[in-house]
């Protein structure tokens, strides 16, 4: 039976909720992981893409983009018994489904859904070293990139308050919580 052609052919979205649906790893072209997830998902396939927020610093200004946390790679739920997992390698964006010899393999149980739990609504993962008042801290962005100085105070803005050593006094400078990684 021929299917007309504004139907695609997509999985039953309910067999990734079978017990033996696993998560497996998708080789995305490169910077393509949203064309890829755009298109996966059309298809009716459960996918994961975990980002992260990244400054980029271009002709002196400073902006927060999302990355892929892991660059070139998603993750892709599906019941192998079951779904056409095939045609995941011809999918646009898409350059290969991570297999052993013929065979799709899978993620080990328990590591897709502990990234899945340390990420928010967004799928973005919110990782930041710890810092207390009193640490010394590194600065990593900005004009005052490469110094090391002592955290004061952190607020709820995101917004930080650091004594530096410039001129042998102790300065204080606000920064952006981001800039600051815990010194050694």
């Amino acid at each position: 039976m021929m299917r007309p052609h504004h139907q695609p052919i997509t999985t039953v979205p309910a067999a990734s909720s079978q017990a033996s649906a696993r998560w497996y790893v998708v080789h995305t072209q490169p910077a393509a992981e949203d064309r890829a997830v755009i298109n996966l998902e059309r298809q009716g396939y459960k996918v994961f893409c975990p980002r992260l927020r990244k400054t980029v610093r271009h002709a002196r200004k400073q902006t927060i983009k999302l990355a892929s946390f892991f660059p070139g790679y998603l993750f892709v739920c599906l019941d192998i018994t079951r779904d056409r997992w095939r045609s995941i390698g011809g999918t646009r964006g898409v350059v290969r489904l991570i297999t052993f010899g013929e065979v799709p393999q899978p993620v080990p149980t328990g590591v897709v859904e502990e990234i899945q739990a340390r990420c928010g609504a967004e799928g973005v993962i919110e990782w930041m070293p710890p810092l207390a008042a009193g640490q010394n801290v590194y600065v990593t962005d900005g004009p005052f990139q490469d110094f090391v100085g002592r955290l004061e105070k952190l607020d709820g803005s995101g917004r930080a308050r650091v004594l530096l050593d410039l001129l042998g006094r102790s300065v204080p400078a606000e920064l952006h919580r981001q800039a600051l990684t815990p010194a050694a």
